[in-house]
């Protein structure tokens, strides 16, 4: 019995990461082709945050970051451990934040990015012992794109994507693993 209730808490967290990993990106989506002028290669993702898109794209990560650390919870109970959880409710945390604290607030913006840009890829990178061959290498490797966007453009300049471009090149991977690991974590049997 206490296995099944361990997976049932386990495609809870799942629910939650791929659904809201989901419709952020689908958010993101609608924000830039609403807001006027937008360049993904010359805008940062966090300039949909502020103007007209600012309500909707702030309440979308704010509620990504709300789902990602209710998912920990889950994931605490699905799993019993302890690093891996709190991990998660960081990067969820990191997102939360993003979402109330918008380029409006100048430098506390950038630090809580900058907090998030760090803890999701290693989250994802962390992962690796919470999964399966084959996704266990694809999370890692997911991890190691974003790290290496985050790279990249210092050592050699954001000419060649432009800053929107390494930024997204940051995000996405690890938001393809929230997504990934919640399908994971969703297709877990009750058996």
């Amino acid at each position: 019995m206490e296995k099944v209730a361990s997976r049932k808490n386990l495609n809870i967290a799942g629910v939650f990461l791929f659904v809201f990993s989901i419709q952020f990106v689908i958010m993101m989506f609608v924000t830039e082709a609403l807001y006027p002028h937008y360049s993904i290669a010359n805008n940062y993702i966090s300039d949909l945050g502020i103007g007209s898109t600012g309500p909707l794209f702030d309440t979308s990560i704010a509620l990504l970051g709300i789902a990602v650390i209710a998912s920990s919870y889950f994931i605490y109970r699905g799993f019993d451990v302890k690093i891996f959880p709190i991990l998660i409710a960081l990067t969820g945390l990191g997102a939360l934040l993003v979402g109330i604290f918008n380029e409006n607030f100048g430098s506390i913006h950038g630090y809580v990015s900058d907090f998030t840009f760090i803890l999701g890829p290693l989250t994802a990178i962390y992962a690796y012992r919470y999964q399966t061959s084959p996704f266990k290498f694809i999370s890692v490797s997911l991890g190691i794109i974003s790290y290496l966007a985050i790279a990249l453009p210092i050592m050699f300049g954001d000419s060649l994507l432009g800053v929107g471009g390494w930024e997204r090149l940051i995000v996405y991977p690890f938001l393809l693993w929230g997504a990934g690991y919640g399908a994971f974590l969703m297709g877990l049997s009750y058996k």
